[in-house]
């Protein structure tokens, strides 16, 4: 399998896709105006400590703040208190991470359990001791990244090997990690002068972005087609993927990177609502405030001539499709799919089996429910970037019709001319409501019958 990370940057924005066997899976846009600060680790300043939502408000420097749930804070080794405002106060500097950039409306997201990333490591800072991903299944090879984590001499700091460690040599996983701790005391020793507030690692840069939240042992290539972002990668993969160093190439065709790459006709595909599934079927994804609903209709599709294996054979294409474009647009927090109904419980069984494995190939965690008797699925999925839909598309305002408009201009008029009786009454309309009252004359003499006064229409 091949693992491409695609890097464009261009004025004002930074585009990274992420592809997989020629299939893009992922997209993101970090735009300069506007940028991401997830990750990002600062030295804060407590504003405001709030008892009844057990949080506080955090200063980070240049107009930013942030939201602490303070059942983030960093274990203690007592117990903690009920009130966990008692812990904390007004004034004080605290070292905090971003979780979740800001919405409208709302504060960054932020967490005390600071975490350094690479490929394949975590570091704690706060949190002693050596853990290993729950996504390593391997027995053998858990117990012995537990016994080699125990066996480093962390201080006091903690560390969580990644999915992808179960695959790197050990002495790999001890280079990469001695490089992260030595970042971390640069940063210790840095924030004991620092001014509070002030950011202190994983900063906003959107290639260090990129590099923190794709790369992973198994990628093949990271393409760049700017130099400034190629010199800006090697550097973070020098401190925290070294491995990674011969895999870096600077993209030099005269036709567009993410255009050689399909990753453009990608993103036009965004822009609409209905995505074709290679059975002939589609699916339609709508965002309402509460959630997103997502509908997956048959077309003229023929898999099979059993009705039930034609209807779970296009449910898993299009759950397929669904995942994709789940993990492509950012799409978070509630989601109901609206897949064909099975009357079969043992498919429907066999059907939710095949959800569950599409949920463990997502990065981001996930929730399902049952499967309803209207054949509805409810999922629940975070995500920490902005929707990309948000991104690239205007919010759709509400208007009233051509026929709502004219009839309401009509009323206004008659209530006008039933004061003032016999005088002409002038609307101002626009042309598609000309066009309306045009099609629709006899409405003038009911006008005059009606009121005395006769009608006319004006141009806007």
């Amino acid at each position: 399998m091949t693992r491409q990370i695609l890097i464009n940057r261009s004025i004002g924005e930074t585009r990274a896709a992420y592809i997989e066997d020629e299939v893009v899976k992922d997209i993101r846009l970090y735009r300069d105006h506007n940028p991401s600060f997830v990750g990002a680790i600062y030295l804060g300043r407590i504003t405001k400590v709030s008892s009844e939502f057990q949080a506080a408000f955090i200063e980070l420097g240049n107009d930013l703040n942030g939201f602490l749930p303070l059942k983030s804070l960093p274990k203690i080794p007592r117990k903690k208190p009920k009130d966990l405002t008692t812990l904390i106060h007004e004034g004080q500097c605290i070292i905090v991470q971003v979780t979740a950039d800001a919405t409208p409306g709302k504060h960054l997201k932020l967490t005390g359990r600071v975490e350094l990333v690479s490929t394949a490591i975590l570091l704690h800072p706060f949190r002693a001791g050596a853990f290993v991903s729950s996504r390593i299944k391997d027995p053998q090879r858990r117990a012995e990244l537990k016994e080699f984590g125990q066996n480093m001499d962390l201080n006091e700091l903690g560390l969580t090997f990644r999915t992808e460690a179960a695959s790197i040599p050990l002495e790999q996983l001890k280079n990469t990690a001695d490089r992260m701790i030595a970042h971390w005391r640069k940063v210790e020793k840095n924030f004991k002068t620092a001014k509070c507030p002030d950011l202190l690692a994983q900063g906003p840069d959107a290639i260090d972005q990129i590099m923190r939240e794709f790369t992973a042992p198994d990628i093949t290539a990271i393409i760049i087609d700017q130099a400034n972002a190629h010199k800006r990668a090697v550097l973070w993969c020098k401190s925290f993927a070294p491995d990674l160093m011969d895999r870096i190439s600077l993209y030099n065709k005269s036709e567009s990177l993410f255009g050689h790459y399909d990753v453009d006709d990608e993103i036009e595909q965004l822009y609409s609502s209905k995505i074709p599934i290679k059975s002939g079927g589609w699916i339609a994804i709508e965002k309402t405030e509460a959630l997103t609903a997502i509908d997956v209709n048959m077309g003229d599709a023929l898999l099979s001539n059993d009705t039930e294996l034609q209807v779970l054979k296009l449910n898993q294409i299009a759950a397929r499709e669904i995942f994709r474009q789940l993990r492509l647009r950012s799409i978070g927090g509630i989601i109901v799919i609206d897949f064909i109904n099975m009357q079969n419980k043992g498919q429907i069984k066999s059907f939710l089996h095949f959800i569950d494995e599409l949920m463990l190939s997502d990065s981001m965690p996930l929730q399902r429910g049952n499967m309803s008797s209207f054949g509805l699925l409810e999922l629940t999925r975070k995500s920490r970037q902005q929707n990309l839909n948000q991104l690239l598309l205007s919010n759709s305002e509400i208007n009233k019709n051509v026929t709502s408009g004219c009839l309401d201009l009509l009323r206004e008029a008659q209530r006008e001319a039933t004061a003032s009786p016999g005088k002409p009454a002038t609307i101002k309309v626009n042309t598609a409501q000309k066009l309306w009252l045009e099609n629709h004359n006899e409405l003038f003499d009911n006008f005059k019958s009606q009121t005395g006064s006769p009608l006319k229409t004006e141009l806007k």
